[in-house]
């Protein structure tokens, strides 16, 4: 046995511990009474500090409904073929509408705009 066993041996039937056994224990302690007073405080505490989620929302799910979005007005605004967009940039203006105002009128309501008779 060396010497520094026998000390170690020593000091753990007095109950003392080395002080870097010590600052172990302390510094675990510390640690358990902060994540204590978060969880009292509402805070969520992950199981592991570097599984590197804070928890917010998935940001491939959102990326994902922008270009879902993005698609779909494309595809609206685009006319079938270049009669209809002709005809639809007549009809606006013979109605003195914008094509843009027509083409959104036929999309939010589903029908095709007319002069309204009185």
């Amino acid at each position: 046995m060396s010497i520094a066993d026998i000390q170690a041996r020593a000091m753990s039937k007095m109950g003392r511990s080395p002080a870097s056994a010590r600052k172990g224990y302390f510094a675990a302690a510390d640690k358990a009474r902060r994540n204590a007073n978060l969880k009292a405080d509402g805070y969520v505490i992950p199981f592991s500090q570097w599984m590197g989620h804070n928890n917010g929302p998935d940001w491939f799910a959102d990326l994902f409904v922008d270009y879902c979005w993005r698609k779909a007005h494309e595809e609206a605004w685009r006319p079938p073929c270049q009669e209809i967009g002709v005809r639809r940039a007549r009809k606006a203006a013979a109605l003195g509408m914008s094509y843009r105002d027509y083409v959104l009128e036929i999309l939010e309501h589903g029908r095709y705009p007319q002069v309204e008779a009185h």
